[in-house]
C-alpha cells in the first residue's frame, strides 16, 4: 500500500492529538504545524513545538509508546511543506472541538491562514474541522448543506463557531481542489479506557456533579443533585475514539459525502445520560431544577437547555458502510471517564505531579547543587542557553536564601549561589517550589508555567525567548523522576 501523508494545521486538541496517533498507527505519515518559538506570546491557534511534542506523547499514552512511531511524524513550522511530498489530506482544524479551550476565541482569525496552507499543498483534498454549533439554523436544526441562514447566536461560543465556519466556507468555495466539512460535537473520554487529552467540553459539569456527590457522601446524605437542564433535549457529545475512528474511515473513503455532521448514532436525551451519570456517582438522581447552585460554565448551561437537532443522514450512511457499532454510553462509561479524570486531577497542570513527591528546600538544594552539576559535565542544552545569555538565574519564591545562577567559567558551565547583592543574571526565573517539582519531573512545560504565572522571567525579550526554549528542552531531556530522588535519598524530601 502506498504511503499516505496528512498535513495537520491547528492546535493539538482533544481531537487532533488522538487523530495523529491513530493515523500513524495505521501507516500514515503526519506533518503537524507548530508555532515558532520566536512567537511565544503570539495569538496564533497553533502550539509551540515543545507543546506539540508533549501533547502527541500523551495521545500515544506516553513518550515510550510515541517513540516507536516518531519516524512517521514531522513537526513543521507554519506553511512549511515537505519538498516533493504529495499530501493525501490537508486537515485544517483551527476550531478546538470543546468550547472552553483557551484558544477557541482565536479560531475565526485562523481563516486567514487557510490560503497559505492551500497554496502550499495544491491539489490535496481539504478537510475542514468545524463545530455542530456553527451550523444551527433559526429553527434549531443543523443541516447537511453549507448554504443556509444561521440563527442569531445564543452564546459567545456559538458566535465564534459561526464566524469560523462562515469565513472558511467563503474562502474554500472558490478553491478548485476538493474540500469537505466535518462538524464535531463536544468530545468526551475514550470508550476504550476513558482517556482524553484535554478535560474540557462536558468535563466541568462532570467535575461539579462529582464534587457535589462527594460532599453529600461526607455529610451522610444520599440526596438528589439539582441541575438546570432540558430533559427533552440532547447535549451533543461523543467519545473521542469513536469520533477519530469514524473520521479516519471517512478520510479513506473516495466516495465520501461533502459534509458530515459527526454525532452519535444512538443519541440520548439529557434525562437519560444524566441518569447514568447519577448512578455512576452513587446518587439517586440528577433532578431538573432552575436553582441548582452549581458552578457550571454559562455556555454549557445554555447547551443543556438548547433543543438543537442535527440531520444525520450522512452519519447513518457512513456508520452502515464502515460497520461502526453504537457506543454504549451508560453507567459503566461514566464511571470510567470520571475515574480517569479524578486520577488526572481533572487536567489541572499545576496539581498534576508524581504521587508522593512534594517540594522541600532540600529538594531544591539537591537539584541545583548535586543533580545539575553532574548533568552539566556533558555538553548540554544549558551550555547553548548560556551562549544566548551571559548567565541564567533561578530564584525560589518561598525562600529568601534559595537562589542560584549558571554561568561559564574556563570553558565549563558552573552553578553558583546567587546573593541579592550580586549583579542580576542576564535572564532570571522566579518560580514557586511547586512549579519546580513539576518542571524537573517534566510534568509541566516551562512555557506553560510562564503562561500560568507559576514562573516569572526577567530579561531582554528576544534573549529570554531563545533561552526559555533551550531551558525547556533541557528540562524535558533531563527529568528527575521519583526513582532518582529515592535512590539519592534526598534529605527531608517527602517521597
Amino acid at each position: 500500500m502506498a504511503q499516505k501523508t496528512a498535513y495537520i494545521w491547528g492546535p493539538i486538541s482533544s481531537f487532533t492529538g488522538p487523530l495523529v496517533a491513530w493515523l500513524v498507527k495505521k501507516g500514515w505519515h503526519a506533518h503537524v504545524a507548530c508555532k515558532s518559538s520566536l512567537n511565544l506570546f503570539s495569538l496564533s491557534p497553533l502550539d509551540l513545538r515543545s507543546s506539540v511534542q508533549t501533547a502527541l506523547d500523551a495521545s500515544f499514552g506516553g513518550h515510550g509508546k510515541a517513540k516507536a512511531f516518531q519516524e512517521r511524524i514531522k513537526i513543521v513550522e507554519p506553511q512549511e511543506f515537505g519538498k516533493g511530498t504529495t499530501y493525501d489530506a490537508i486537515i485544517f482544524s483551527g476550531m478546538p472541538p470543546n468550547f472552553d479551550e483557551a484558544r477557541a476565541p482565536r479560531a475565526p482569525w485562523s481563516a486567514a491562514e487557510l490560503k497559505d496552507v492551500l497554496n502550499g499543498a495544491k491539489n490535496a483534498p481539504v478537510f475542514i474541522i468545524s463545530s455542530i454549533y456553527g451550523g444551527a439554523q433559526a429553527d434549531g436544526v443543523v443541516p447537511e448543506e453549507f448554504e443556509f441562514t444561521r440563527r442569531k447566536p445564543v452564546t459567545n461560543w456559538e458566535n465564534i463557531c459561526q464566524q469560523y465556519e462562515l469565513k472558511l466556507l467563503e474562502k474554500i468555495s472558490k478553491w478548485e481542489s476538493p474540500w469537505y466539512l466535518v462538524r464535531l460535537p463536544l468530545l468526551s473520554g475514550s470508550a476504550d479506557d476513558g482517556s482524553t487529552l484535554n478535560y474540557t467540553g462536558i468535563y466541568p459539569l462532570l467535575r461539579e456533579l462529582s464534587t457535589k456527590a462527594h460532599e453529600n457522601t461526607i455529610a451522610g446524605r444520599q440526596t438528589e443533585i439539582k441541575l438546570r437542564y432540558n430533559p427533552n433535549s440532547t447535549l451533543w457529545f461523543m467519545p473521542v475514539d469513536t469520533a477519530v475512528y469514524t473520521f479516519w474511515r471517512y478520510l479513506e473513503d473516495d466516495n465520501r459525502t461533502r459534509i458530515l455532521n459527526l454525532i452519535p448514532t444512538n443519541p440520548t436525551l439529557n434525562t437519560e445520560w444524566l441518569g447514568f451519570v447519577a448512578k455512576s456517582l452513587g446518587v439517586p438522581a440528577i433532578k431538573d431544577e432552575d436553582d441548582d447552585k452549581l458552578n457550571v460554565p454559562s455556555v454549557l448551561r445554555k447547551m443543556l437547555t438548547d433543543n438543537v437537532q442535527v440531520k444525520t443522514r450522512n452519519l447513518f450512511e457512513v456508520a452502515g458502510k464502515y460497520h461502526i457499532p453504537p457506543v454504549q454510553m451508560g453507567e459503566g462509561y461514566f464511571e470510567q471517564i470520571v475515574a480517569k479524570a479524578k486520577k488526572d486531577n481533572w487536567g489541572d497542570p499545576t496539581e498534576r505531579r508524581e504521587e508522593g513527591v512534594n517540594y522541600s528546600d532540600s529538594l531544591a538544594r539537591f537539584y541545583f547543587e548535586e543533580f545539575l552539576p553532574e548533568v552539566l559535565k556533558t555538553d548540554s542544552l544549558l551550555d547553548k542557553a548560556l551562549a544566548q545569555g551571559q548567565s541564567i538565574g533561578f530564584i525560589i519564591k518561598e525562600a529568601s536564601d534559595l537562589r542560584w545562577y549558571l554561568t561559564r567559567a574556563e570553558g565549563q558551565t558552573v552553578v553558583n549561589r546567587y546573593e541579592p547583592s550580586d549583579e542580576r543574571p542576564a535572564v532570571c526565573y522566579k518560580l514557586s517550589g511547586k512549579a519546580l517539582v513539576d518542571l524537573i519531573q517534566s510534568k509541566l512545560p516551562l512555557h506553560r508555567a510562564l503562561l500560568l504565572r507559576a514562573v516569572e522571567v526577567e530579561g531582554p525579550v528576544l534573549e529570554t525567548l531563545k533561552v526559555t526554549n533551550l531551558v525547556e528542552k533541557f528540562l524535558k531531556e533531563h527529568p528527575v523522576n521519583r526513582e532518582k530522588l529515592t535512590s539519592l535519598q534526598v534529605e527531608n524530601a517527602s517521597i
